[in-house]
């Protein structure tokens, strides 16, 4: 098959030259503009509602429509090329906050948000995470994620602290409707800036100088078949469950575990804390994935400190939520809510804040993990990184789609909580099977 160095239209600006770093710094700005602030707004538990069934709702149709909308990104991406796909995806973001923000006068509007956003995040992150594993070399791979990671969750840090300030004279549940347009101008602004500032994937070099070359994009009917043939691909089949768990505990930690127990200005103060501590854990985690071992050594410690991290956060989540007082009884659940307030409740809320805090970092530390093995298992192959990036995005939302429409029925948030702990855990198993496969993905397996 041929090579090009662009999928589906013409090189536009062919003396244009730009380096695989600053072109990762460029989508994590993007992300910073639409995902950042959608984390900032979900952080606050209920999407920043007064109703957990509005998020639930929302977020239920929004995962759904990503799972099938991000498998088949694939086709997109190779027919459209990736600016319109993280352009179009930026501003699907806008819709999505405008829909939950009148979803109080009509609980329609939080389906068709979900939706229309899941057809968009589709789009954005198929794009973003084959752009940022193509970009990447053997030595780099884990550096670039990181760098993705803390520019990207530096939308959660700023969406959360603004909305701590905005909502700071606010005792109840729902936040400030200011809060909401602010973040739709920011989200615009970033599907309004990425056809300025991404450049041609033609004339991006990678670090050790080699170039970024996609293969030639078939009829729309062949790369409908090539997503579907993905499925029979033995990395792919060995992370699905791993896959479909890497989303599953968002439910439980926004709308149980932030929702559930904290007023909204302290659920804005800690949505900054959670991707604060998320730009923490991924930078140093980068390092450990990036370090002079052999690709086998980094991924048994990579999958160590996801199975500690996991533990540890989760752990002593339940923990707080069946025995430790809260407000005149033992707990929080559904229908048994607290409010603590970081500051009229100190010192008593920081405990919970802190493991909030755990339950970030682990989050990024699972991302991480996961972006590292397909893009060592693809080794530098373009086209497999964007069935990667597809499949991941795609299984991981049909994962949170499920946890979001659980939580709509009556199952209490502790059990939500055990089964993401048993489920993130249990999916480690399989993937131990993969780590022959990352010899810079030079190795395959002839026998799955």
């Amino acid at each position: 098959m041929p090579e090009l160095g662009r999928i589906g239209e013409e090189d536009r600006h062919p003396a244009r030259k730009a380096d695989a770093r600053s072109q990762v710094v460029v989508i994590g700005w993007l992300a910073f503009c639409g995902p950042g602030l959608f984390n900032a707004l979900n952080g606050l538990g209920n999407a920043g509602s007064d109703d957990a069934d509005v998020a639930a709702l929302a977020n239920g149709c929004l995962y759904c429509t990503f799972a099938l909308c991000g498998y088949f990104g694939s086709v997109a991406f190779n027919l459209l090329g990736p600016t319109r796909l993280l352009s179009l995806g930026g501003a699907s973001y806008a819709v999505y906050a405008s829909c939950v923000y009148f979803s109080v006068r009509a609980k329609w509007l939080a389906v068709l948000g979900g939706v229309v956003l899941g057809i968009g995040a589709g789009l954005f992150w198929t794009a973003q995470g084959s752009l940022m594993m193509a970009y990447a070399t053997p030595k780099s791979r884990g550096r670039l994620i990181a760098i993705f990671w803390v520019i990207f969750n530096l939308g959660g840090v700023c969406g959360g602290l603004l909305q701590f300030m905005l909502n700071f004279s606010e005792e109840g549940a729902s936040a400030n409707p200011f809060s909401y347009f602010a973040f739709v101008l920011v989200m615009l602004l970033g599907a309004a800036l990425a056809p300025v500032l991404l450049a041609e994937p033609s004339s991006v070099q990678r670090e050790d100088g080699s170039p970024v070359l996609f293969s030639q994009a078939e009829s729309p009917l062949e790369e409908l078949h090539a997503a579907w043939r993905s499925l029979r691909e033995p990395f792919i089949l060995r992370n699905l469950l791993f896959y479909l768990a890497s989303n599953w505990f968002y439910t439980y930690n926004f709308n149980g575990f932030n929702g559930h127990q904290f007023n909204i200005r302290t659920r804005g103060l800690n949505s900054a804390a959670f991707w604060a501590a998320q730009m923490w854990a991924s930078s140093r985690f980068g390092q450990v994935l990036d370090s002079d071992s052999p690709p086998r050594q980094r991924a048994q410690r990579g999958m160590l400190l996801v199975a500690v991290s996991l533990l540890l956060s989760l752990g002593l989540a339940l923990q707080d939520s069946r025995w430790r007082p809260c407000q005149g009884h033992l707990g929080w659940d559904k229908g048994q809510s607290c409010r603590w307030d970081v500051s009229k409740d100190f010192p008593q809320s920081l405990w919970p804040m802190a493991i909030f805090l755990l339950l970030g970092a682990s989050d990024a530390i699972y991302q991480n993990y996961a972006y590292w093995l397909m893009s060592m298992a693809a080794g530098g192959d373009v086209r497999k990184t964007v069935m990667y990036s597809a499949a991941y995005k795609g299984v991981q939302s049909l994962g949170a789609g499920m946890a979001w429409l659980i939580d709509l029925t009556e199952a209490s948030y502790f059990l939500q909580g055990s089964l993401c702990l048993v489920l993130t855990l249990g999916a480690c198993l399989p993937v131990l099977g993969t780590f022959h496969m990352l010899e810079d993905g030079k190795k395959e397996d002839s026998h799955a």
